[in-house]
């Protein structure tokens, strides 16, 4: 019986060292050195100048108005630009690294998939590794053969939609101003049951 347990425990030890000895392929990759060198990463950095120079220029007219005749009107211009430059830009440079995020993705899966690479790391989180396992390199090949389009789509055209709370026209007086008055306050909510003692 001793033979046999001493048999079968030798036959567990062994199949987990064999498991222990197959090794995982890890690969590690410098995402934001892929953004800064692939020539997508530099088209959207271009892109993104080129858009902020505009805006600013557009802010910049509205600013010299003011300066040359202050006026409501002109005031609010300005700030009309300051807040387009504001949101356009945050919305832009979200949708453009968006774009080059996804295909950043689709290459690093890809080049996981063809490579039998188990996992790839982000290389500023990784505290030390073999030099051999950087695939910066291969990824800004890989990126620099797809071409990204970076203008913003149309905008579709607004229609003249009437404001869902606007009151119909045929509504009297008193029932606009009751459409236009704001919501009653809540009533207050029951207080709590006390907790029961165990």
């Amino acid at each position: 019986m001793k033979k046999l347990c001493a048999l079968l425990l030798l036959a567990l030890v062994s199949a987990a060292l064999v498991g222990c000895n197959s090794s995982n392929k890890i690969a590690v990759v410098d995402g934001a050195k892929v953004f800064r060198e692939s020539k997508p990463g530099q088209e959207a950095m271009n892109y993104l100048r080129d858009k902020s120079s505009e805006l600013q220029a557009e802010a910049k007219a509205a600013q010299d108005k003011v300066q040359a005749k202050q006026t409501q009107e002109n005031a609010a211009a300005f700030q009309e630009a300051v807040t387009k430059y504001q949101t356009t830009m945050g919305a832009e440079q979200q949708r453009v690294v968006g774009l080059l995020q996804d295909q950043f993705n689709k290459i690093l899966e890809k080049y996981r998939k063809d490579n039998k690479v188990d996992v790839i790391l982000a290389k500023d989180v990784v505290l030390s590794y073999d030099e051999a396992s950087d695939i910066t390199n291969k990824i800004i090949e890989e990126i620099n053969k797809v071409s990204i389009d970076l203008k913003a789509p149309a905008e579709a055209p607004k229609a003249d939609a009437k404001p869902a709370d606007a009151a119909p026209a045929d509504a009297k007086p008193a029932d606009a101003a009751k459409a236009d008055a704001p919501a009653a306050p809540a009533a207050p909510a029951a207080p709590a049951a006390p907790a029961k003692k165990p």
